[in-house]
């Protein structure tokens, strides 16, 4: 399936602009209608203006980003201009209301004073036009290569190529994600590829990356499946001996990253141990993960603070665990099955005992 449409949020967030329509009217059309043109002279341009060009009445256009927290609707008129309050980078909503038609369209914007020219005939709104808009000529690009890559038949390496090059390029804005959806949709089944490109997602800025069209949750639930599994890497105990943790299947597993120079992670690590009942009452078992390099202070540490829970440190800094699930921020934390698939993740012990509580 070449774009995907979102059930959920009742967009199409695919690159291209995508035309809905709704029901047509119970009402009768008159014959004839008289072609209503656009007066552009003297035109002073906002950060959107509409230039609309219809053969039928129009009663109000609707304008809206697509989580809607910019939302605008006027009377009707054959240019609509219209001053935003947040910068100009989104997926746009434009719907004309006419008799009891909704008939819109959505595409990409950012830029300064962009100008659309849009025509509405019979039962489709379509845009002609768009001037001073990088991102949308960007997101028309890319749908005509994609849809080009595959009415080809080109190769699946081709393809991925393209896709993660389009999504390096426009990281920075959301137009990514709708790239990177195309891209998953084609690897889901891939792990590798999948870590791939959330690793590239990581490094946007929290804006984007959190954006309500992201893709975290379907990636997270890719690539937590049997996620840890402890036989593929070097682990070592208080000895510095490497050992091997065997899952019980009756039992569920909180998995504590950490390392010395995170202040968080030590601080949690007493609040575990004035409250490490709860992991008995849940029949869960705590095992802390450090990604300490130096074995002598780790075990300093250990010896110190006599903490009951097991702890094992990555002994082999090419090839870690803490890695292959994608933590970078600490204190981190992670609730396993006994085939390693990931129930859920923290970021303090807090939330893990919330989570329990809360069940």
């Amino acid at each position: 399936m070449l774009f995907r449409i979102s059930v959920l949020v009742a967009i199409c967030i695919c690159c291209y602009s995508c035309k809905t329509e709704t029901a047509q009217s119970v009402l009768p059309q008159t014959e004839t209608q008289a072609t209503i043109r656009p007066q552009t002279e003297n035109l002073t341009l906002s950060d959107i203006n509409l230039v609309i060009q219809a053969s039928r009445p129009i009663d109000s256009i609707w304008v809206a980003d697509i989580g809607q927290k910019e939302s605008r609707f006027y009377p009707f008129k054959d240019t609509i201009k219209v001053d935003l309050n947040r910068t100009l980078s989104d997926l746009y909503n434009v719907y004309v209301h006419s008799d009891l038609h909704r008939i819109g369209t959505q595409l990409w914007l950012d830029g300064d004073k962009v100008i659309i020219d849009l025509m509405l005939e019979n039962d489709k709104l379509e845009v002609t036009k768009v001037k001073s808009s990088n991102l949308y000529d960007a997101s028309q690009h890319f749908t005509k290569k994609y849809q080009s890559l595959v009415q080809e038949k080109s190769d699946s390496a081709t393809i991925d190529k393209f896709l993660f090059s389009e999504i390096r390029e426009y990281m920075d804005t959301p137009l990514s994600h709708a790239m990177v959806l195309n891209y998953l949709d084609r690897n889901q089944n891939n792990r590798k590829k999948v870590d791939k490109v959330y690793r590239l997602m990581r490094m946007q800025t929290d804006s984007v990356k959190t954006h309500l069209i992201n893709n975290t949750d379907r990636i997270t639930a890719i690539l937590d499946n049997n996620a840890v599994q402890f036989g593929n890497y070097a682990l070592g105990d208080i000895n510095d001996q490497a050992m091997t943790i065997q899952l019980d299947a009756s039992k569920r597993y909180l998995l504590d990253f950490w390392f010395l120079q995170c202040a968080p992670c030590l601080r949690d690590h007493k609040r575990i141990a004035q409250e490490y009942s709860i992991f008995a009452d849940n029949n869960i078992e705590l095992i802390g993960v450090s990604r300490d390099n130096n074995y002598a202070n780790w075990k300093r540490y250990l010896d110190r603070t006599k903490y009951p829970w097991l702890n094992v440190r990555e002994q082999n800094p090419e090839h870690r665990l803490t890695y292959d699930l994608s933590i970078w921020d600490y204190p981190a934390y992670a609730l396993i099955d006994s085939q390693g698939s990931i129930e859920q993740r923290f970021r303090s012990f807090a939330q893990f005992k919330q989570y329990i509580n809360n069940k």
